[in-house]
């Protein structure tokens, strides 16, 4: 498999890196929580035949360093939307994945003369009141963390830095990866893919990852979610412990022009535990 080697280009909101490859129309990937470009590897080989493909490292995730607007819903929309405009991508689609969907989704209620197609890979949104009430609470207390443990994290990471690889490569050895991985998957990948995804997981960036997390509930996705117009396809898991089939269903019904894929037998990561399924389903939805 040949796979772009990642780039860098300097942003207004900091630097980010990225791979790209395939000519067409750009088709910007996005990553989940503790993902990288990486999970998005097989689009290079499946997705490029009629598509310009860049996949990003978020700001605090994979090789980009943590952006200047932090990695909240709001800083990470706008480090992609700086992405778009210095590449001058024109007219652009979108696939995000996870905690990426949700900024794909702010990403085109933004842009909505910008974006031509989004497609949410294993995203969801609360399924009753009760459920959307939890989900606000908890993205408050992650919210209230992350403002507290803010300028300790932000002091410790020159410390953190040196020791990545460490962690990387103890998070990496057996039986972690399984036990990490195990619960959000239906079907483990081989052990080298599964590696990869566990390394990209210990290389997150501590403060991005509680501002992460705490976009769960945040009203802004809300008010993206009803200005989002444009053809969108809603693809996830049968067995997804996060967002359930029930989730994914609730999300499309919210929104104005979608449709639901389910792959059977597939959990939080279609890319990798179905990735003939999930590509092809992408394939024939941006093609």
């Amino acid at each position: 498999m040949n796979i772009p080697a990642l780039q860098y280009i300097e942003l207004p909101t900091g630097r980010l890196a990225y791979r790209v490859g395939g000519e067409g129309p750009p088709l910007l990937l996005i990553h989940g929580w503790g993902g990288s470009s990486r999970h998005w590897l097989a689009a290079f080989v499946t997705l490029t035949e009629g598509h310009t493909v860049y996949a990003i490292d978020m700001p605090g995730y994979g090789e980009s360093p943590p952006g200047a607007n932090g990695s909240g819903l709001r800083g990470l929309s706008l480090a992609v939307l700086a992405f778009i405009d210095t590449l001058n991508c024109g007219s652009v689609s979108l696939c995000g994945h996870s905690l990426g969907g949700a900024v794909a989704l702010m990403v085109a209620a933004s842009r909505p003369n910008q974006v031509e197609r989004v497609a949410l890979v294993s995203f969801g949104i609360a399924r009753s009141d009760e459920e959307e009430t939890r989900y606000r609470d908890l993205g408050t207390q992650m919210g209230t963390a992350a403002a507290f443990w803010a300028p300790w994290l932000a002091l410790s990471r020159p410390w953190l830095a040196l020791s990545r690889p460490w962690r990387q490569l103890a998070w990496s050895t057996p039986p972690l990866p399984t036990l990490l991985a195990g619960p959000m998957l239906h079907h483990l990948p081989d052990a080298p893919l599964l590696a990869l995804g566990i390394a990209d997981l210990a290389a997150m960036d501590a403060l991005s990852s509680i501002e992460g997390a705490a976009s769960t509930g945040d009203p802004l996705l809300t008010q993206a979610i009803r200005r989002t117009t444009m053809p969108t396809l809603v693809l996830g898991g049968r067995e997804d412990p996060i967002f359930p089939p029930s989730s994914a269903t609730a999300l499309a019904a919210a929104l104005a022009d979608s449709h639901v894929v389910i792959i059977n037998e597939c959990g939080h990561v279609p890319m990798v535990e179905q990735p003939a399924v999930c590509y092809a389903t992408l394939g024939e939805f941006f093609g």
